[in-house]
């Protein structure tokens, strides 16, 4: 009778301890669902939109030697505020809360595309800022490592490794 009683308490504390981790695994997958949800619809929204469209026709127009302050008022704002949103998703990705392939599938070419028209703006904003922080190369980091991860990880076949996935490239 001792024996059936703890035999049922230690399987009643195994199924619970089973439940209880699943119920946390199901918690992180919603709110990692709610947060990718949320930064495609931010990278699709108006604002980044208009300023990537900023960075491809006009952001060749001025001297990107003198990093942000190279860059006149509402395209400085425009360039900040679309470098730091993929500054924040690198960071996301690095640290493995948001996934590489979710983010090379979608928008991929985006990033990569962004990084190569505005690493020499960015660089001279990092040797700008030398004499001011604690850590001047840290400035969009996040950002040249999530363009490298990308380039090393074609949003193709991002794309086309998944499960689910039924079209060509």
């Amino acid at each position: 009778m001792e024996i059936t009683a703890l035999v049922l308490s230690l399987l009643s504390l195994a199924l619970s301890a089973v439940v209880g981790w699943r119920a946390i695994t199901l918690s992180r997958q919603a709110n990692s669902v709610d947060m990718v949800v949320d930064l495609f619809r931010e990278h699709r929204g108006s604002d980044l939109a208009e300023a990537r469209r900023f960075v491809y026709t006009s952001y060749t127009e001025f001297e990107t030697n003198h990093g942000l302050s190279g860059i006149p008022g509402d395209g400085r704002e425009l360039i900040r505020r679309l470098s730091c949103y993929y500054d924040n998703l690198g960071a996301l990705v690095a640290h493995g809360i948001v996934d590489l392939d979710l983010v090379a599938g979608y928008m991929g070419s985006s990033v990569v595309s962004m990084w190569d028209r505005l690493e020499p703006l960015i660089v001279a904003e990092r040797t700008l800022r030398h004499a001011q922080t604690y850590d001047d190369q840290r400035w969009q980091r996040y950002f040249e490592n999530l363009a490298i991860l990308v380039r090393h990880r074609v949003p193709a076949t991002a794309r086309a490794d998944q499960a689910l996935w039924r079209l060509d490239g």
